[in-house]
């Protein structure tokens, strides 16, 4: 089982979700991100490669048409701008009970991108696309018995190029 749910906040965007640690969240049903180091221009003295400014590509999510669809379709079209969204996966642990064990929060985000779509004979979806200023991973492991272990956390803004979750 794996549970994704997208909040947007300020302008806050309603979607359908009736879990109760998430009412109102987009569930999304895929994510796709990619974050590349392009190779320098210029060359190490030893031959090796050399850091750029890195890259970070435009987080897409997929999911069912729903009643956020027309949002996105506007805030898409209009080049809105979002304070914060945040983006919560989950799943099953040993006892059956949902742990969250990754948390994204994005900061100055526009979708940048929706593209509605019917295949075959399937229901209507869409993807959709974030851009964002910085970002903040932080990521819960889970132990075997399902309890939570340690965490993980890590930034990047990409307005600072530095390791903050800052604009």
């Amino acid at each position: 089982m794996k549970d994704i749910y997208i909040k947007f906040g300020n302008p806050a965007l309603k979607g359908e979700s009736q879990d109760k640690d998430h009412p109102d969240w987009i569930e999304v049903g895929s994510w796709r991100h990619e974050i590349i180091q392009p190779r320098s221009a210029t060359a190490s003295t030893s031959g090796g490669h050399t850091a750029e400014r890195t890259e970070h590509g435009e987080m897409v999510f997929t999911k069912d048409l729903d009643v956020v669809s027309p949002l996105l379709y506007q805030h898409a079209s209009g080049g809105t701008t979002f304070d914060e969204v945040t983006v919560d996966f989950l799943r099953a642990d040993g006892e059956g009970n949902r742990v969250k064990y990754l948390e994204i929060k994005l900061k100055h985000v526009i979708i940048s991108r929706v593209a509605p779509e019917v295949v075959s004979e399937g229901l209507p979806n869409e993807s959709f696309s974030l851009k964002y200023a910085a970002v903040q991973w932080k990521y819960t492991q889970q132990k075997i018995g399902g309890n939570q272990g340690g965490n993980a956390q890590g930034a990047w803004s990409l307005t600072k190029n530095d390791k903050t979750y800052s604009v």
